[in-house]
């Protein structure tokens, strides 16, 4: 009775193996075989943004256009802090998601009353009106010239630990470890019976509302959770670049992180990471050979829509319950024979 479980065992971890040697490792890696060390970030960032703005819509059901003004934001209030009033880090990190969330808050409460292709567009309003006021108040955040002469902070651990984030590796890697914590909390957020309850709501309002549960706090919720690591994203994003362009508060970076997360998967965790690592490696390879990038991109978003719904994460994803599968039918084969063998040699 010991073996089949142990085999089943060593099949799990197997798999969890692989996609640690193939997914884990090659993101600590990444500085060393990505064309570029800020390509590299950038692509970390987006991830973090792109499983952000996933709460609301994997998970929760909810379509928006208007994720760019939380990115935005978090970018300006990390860059203001650490320029204007001198603070460290965690605390520019620390007023980014909250800012993002009261943010979230309002627009949420407004704009929850709608649902479908309605609520979608009216928090693209919502957001195409903040750009619009950071756009002219040229003496706080620069207007089109985006927010510069952002001072490189240094990084304090406990007291203990201290190092500037000049140095492009540091900083790829304190990037890094703060998106993987950000991960591991939405995870834990997400895997939670408040986890449980959005995806119904997603599935189900109705039915959901019906169990007991209040849909429209429930959403609420989710808008804030998802507009507060939007902003710790744009946060990261200031420090990359030492510089917040006013892009980030425009409409293109809500496309852009619609289209990677379809890409991805949205009913995947990792749909949007691997959406993010994609779509920018594509970027960067075709603006090298093409003027029109933005084209072949287009293209390859509307082959993903059409031939592969699910996202590129739903390939792994089937891949590895094959491999599951497979191997699950060999430990049930070799349980058999085990059986006939035992048989045999009592008689």
């Amino acid at each position: 009775m010991l073996y089949f479980p142990s085999q089943f065992v060593s099949t799990y971890l197997n798999s969890r193996i692989l996609l640690f040697f193939t997914g884990v490792i090659p993101i600590f890696l990444m500085p060393f075989w990505a064309p570029s060390m800020g390509l590299a970030t950038q692509i970390v960032i987006f991830a973090l943004f792109g499983l952000s703005f996933n709460i609301l819509f994997g998970y929760t059901g909810l379509l928006s256009f208007g994720h760019a003004a939380f990115f935005g934001l978090g970018a300006y209030a990390s860059a203001l802090c650490l320029k204007h009033l001198d603070l460290n880090v965690w605390s520019s990190l620390g007023i980014a998601m909250v800012l993002a969330a009261i943010l979230a808050l309002i627009i949420g409460f407004l704009s929850l009353r709608l649902s479908g292709l309605a609520f979608a567009f009216v928090t693209l309003a919502f957001a195409e009106m903040i750009y619009f006021i950071f756009f002219h108040w040229r003496s706080l955040t620069g207007g089109d010239d985006g927010l510069t002469l952002i001072p490189v902070p240094k990084v304090s651990i406990v007291g203990i630990i201290s190092f500037g984030l000049t140095n492009p590796f540091a900083r790829y890697y304190f990037i890094l470890a703060v998106v993987i914590i950000a991960y591991v909390a939405i995870y834990l957020i997400l895997n939670s019976p408040f986890g449980k309850v959005l995806r119904g709501i997603r599935e189900n309002p109705e039915r959901t509302a019906f169990l007991g549960y209040n849909v429209s706090l429930y959403r609420l919720i989710s808008f804030i959770l998802s507009g507060s690591f939007s902003g710790m994203a744009g946060a990261l994003f200031a420090l990359h670049l030492n510089f917040v362009p006013i892009q980030s508060l425009h409409w293109s970076t809500s496309g852009h992180v619609v289209v990677l997360t379809l890409i991805g998967g949205s009913r995947f965790f990792l749909g949007p990471a691997l959406g993010s690592l994609v779509i920018m490696l594509i970027e960067d390879w075709v603006n090298i050979w093409f003027e029109q990038w933005e084209l072949v991109v287009g293209i390859f978003f509307v082959v993903v829509v059409l031939f592969i719904p699910i996202g590129l994460a739903g390939i792994f994803e089937k891949l590895r319950e094959q491999f599951l599968i497979k191997d699950g039918l060999n430990v049930l084969r070799d349980v058999s024979r085990e059986k006939e063998n035992r048989k045999i040699n009592s008689l």
